[in-house]
């Protein structure tokens, strides 16, 4: 199965998303757009070619972690001050699409705006603040490891990120 991504406009069918998660069907169906608009964030929606219902949705914002919460090894090469990230806000999947590999191509699709955006902007960091432990286990499958303030605050170095793509 074939999606497109794109910004999330009003045409967009949001409102019978359900991936399991109340706090994510609730935040596409009521703040998503209204946080855009406000600069908050930018939700980035897939839907299949000629359909406008969203199959599964994720939003990035700019974003910073204090220094201390990086794991030692890397706080020698880093500056003693907040470091700057890109924030995965939100990343879920419909029902109706889980097991076939979106939340992947979500994720790719985002990392790779995100690289985009690093080469105009300083970007230490993708960070994802993962809402359960699948989330955590989903993240981690692709290199994400955790920062020291809590296990399900996770990362990925840009560095990384760019030697995939």
């Amino acid at each position: 199965m074939k999606w497109s991504v794109a910004p999330l406009a009003a045409t967009h069918e949001r409102q019978e998303f359900c991936c399991g998660v109340a706090q994510l069907d609730e935040y596409l169906r009521k703040y998503a757009r209204q946080q855009s608009r406000k600069n908050f964030g930018r939700t980035f929606v897939a839907v299949q070619p000629g359909s406008n219902q969203v199959s599964g949705y994720y939003t990035l914002s700019a974003s910073a972690v204090d220094f201390t919460n990086v794991p030692p090894g890397l706080q020698k090469k880093l500056p003693r001050y907040p470091l700057p990230t890109a924030l995965i806000g939100k990343l879920a999947v419909d029902r109706a699409a889980q097991g076939q590999q979106l939340g992947e191509f979500l994720l790719i699709d985002a990392l790779n705006r995100i690289v985009q955006i690093a080469d105009q902007m300083a970007i230490f960091a993708v960070e994802v603040h993962a809402i359960t432990p699948a989330a955590v286990a989903f993240y981690s499958k692709y290199g994400f490891e955790a920062f020291q303030d809590q296990p399900m605050h996770l990362f990925l170095p840009i560095a990384t990120i760019r030697a995939l793509f």
